[in-house]
């Protein structure tokens, strides 16, 4: 974004539409014989995305379903929703591939190859720090875009590895609770600190514990909901940056895969910016969206809060520009499945372009958006107008997971979402003069200083070593030579720290 005076996009450069495994299963009887499928009912679809003005449709498979017996990957079935859109429509492809749920011989294979939460509950997921089940899950994976590449080049564009419950690139989650605490997963983490110290007496003294052994060593016990507030514990960042380091390394090892076969390689991203990124790994956005072997990334959205009640579209440009100090092409996908607005819609299209998004989409229509011409205007609700300022913003990703979940102890349970969605409105210009530059990182937000009219700095919460304290020092520093405005997390703590600088191991 260095030297950028305006953000804002005027059409979006593509559209495109999802189709997900479930969908293909209930609406066109995909996983049925081949003559039993409903072949043309597909293409029907799929011209009507074409006409409503969609170029590229997103499909997904499921590895449960894709590789029944270990090497016997239904090429043919993948062919089916190639051709579909290939041969008789002028649609693009990219395709999920969903690791999520591997097929059974895996299990036989490995059955200790599932992660457990803090309480100890194991799950039908693979985890991701089993060496030979995510082998095996590479291996699909490889297949699938070898396939793609050398059966449908021009038309197979790039797939997105999963290992979530959702189509999102978060870090797998439920009743609560973190994980992954498993022997795997306790081993790596082990493996993480030693490689920062061979002294298990600098954990002791770091964390306030009395480990005699490496072996005693675990992370903290974690919940939703447990701790109330901000936690400034070392003990705690450290299970943070381990988590984080090692999810974003998952992923985009999975997309080197698919960058090896010849196609690209992409990822979603939930919202962030609210007090559950900690359980979703949210921090690891920045080393995911900055890696080579990532192309593009999808951003997100359901337009709902954490009360159940209706978001207001502004935030969007907040959480949208934060991904494009990374130099990548940014898609908005409209998530459909609470609401059927197209107003509402529409207001998320037009602040996704307000924030610069490259390309729109929209994702569990079936049944609830029909592919016609109000869609068609809906994507179409565009700004009209040039900015006159560019405000940047710097929001600190990591210091967003500086609460543990939900605090149902405060009178609002996600304050920082409630921060964000108030800067958002301060922000939002009706007249669309205003243009919204966000940063997550110091380094970035100092390197593009300059081009801002004003700025507004969200002051960090927990700052990694001495080389981002000196970042930050710089950046204040700059402020004083720019109008700006300073702004603060919110926290529950009256006495203490505001800012703590955490040295690397």
């Amino acid at each position: 974004m260095k030297g950028v005076k305006s953000v804002r996009k005027f059409k979006p450069n593509d559209t495109f539409g999802t189709i997900f495994h479930l969908e293909l299963m209930m609406f066109y009887k995909a996983l049925e014989a081949p003559e039993t499928r409903q072949t043309d009912k597909l293409i029907a679809t799929l011209k009507q995305m074409q006409a409503t003005g969609i170029k590229t449709v997103v499909y997904s498979i499921s590895w449960q379903w894709a590789e029944p017996q270990q090497g016997n990957v239904r090429t043919e079935y993948i062919s089916w929703l190639l051709d579909a859109a290939c041969k008789n429509t002028g649609l693009q492809v990219d395709l999920i591939v969903d690791l999520l749920n591997p097929p059974d011989w895996l299990w036989k294979l490995y059955p200790d190859s599932r992660p457990f939460d803090s309480d100890g509950r194991n799950y039908t997921r693979l985890s991701w720090f089993h060496p030979l089940g995510n082998k095996a899950g590479l291996t699909l994976l490889s297949a699938v875009a070898t396939h793609l590449s050398s059966h449908y080049p021009g038309c197979a564009k790039a797939i997105q590895p999963v290992y979530n419950n959702e189509y999102e690139a978060k870090y797998t989650q439920e009743y609560d609770s973190f994980q992954d605490y498993g022997p795997y997963a306790l081993a790596e983490y082990r493996r993480w600190l030693q490689a920062k110290t061979q002294d298990v007496n600098v954990i002791n003294l770091r964390w306030g514990k009395n480990f005699k052994t490496w072996d005693e060593v675990k992370p903290p016990v974690l919940h939703s909901g447990d701790f109330q507030g901000v936690d400034f514990s070392a003990e705690y960042w450290d299970f943070v940056r381990f988590r984080e380091e090692f999810g974003a390394g998952h992923y985009n090892k999975a997309c080197a895969t698919v960058h090896a076969a010849g196609l690209m390689c992409f990822h979603h991203f939930p919202e962030f910016f609210t007090v559950i990124d900690a359980m979703y790994g949210a921090t690891m956005f920045r080393l995911i969206a900055a890696s080579p072997f990532t192309d593009f990334v999808i951003m997100d959205s359901n337009f709902m809060t954490p009360y159940g009640t209706v978001m207001n579209p502004a935030k969007l440009r907040v959480y949208i520009s934060s991904a494009f100090a990374y130099g990548k092409p940014v898609y908005f996908e409209a998530a459909v499945e609470r609401f059927k607005d197209f107003d509402l819609l529409a207001a998320g299209f037009y602040n996704s372009l307000l924030a610069g998004a490259d390309n729109i989409g929209i994702t569990n229509w079936h049944t609830r958006v029909d592919m016609n011409a109000s869609l068609a205007k809906a994507m179409a609700t565009a700004p009209t107008c040039g900015s006159c300022e560019l405000v940047g913003v710097f929001i600190h990703l990591q210091s967003c997971a500086a609460y543990h979940g939900l605090q149902w102890k405060w009178a609002r349970k996600d304050p920082l979402h409630d921060m964000i969605e108030e800067l958002a409105e301060k922000l939002h210009d009706a007249d669309c003069g205003t243009d919204i530059a966000v940063y997550i990182e110091l380094d970035k937000f100092l390197a593009d200083m300059g081009s801002f009219s004003r700025a507004v700095f969200v002051e960090p919460l927990v700052l990694w070593g001495t080389g981002e304290m000196d970042t930050y020092i710089k950046v204040k520093s700059a402020l004083e030579n720019l109008p700006h405005t300073l702004m603060r997390m919110p926290t529950n703590v009256t006495s203490g720290p505001q800012l703590m600088v955490l040295e690397d191991l």
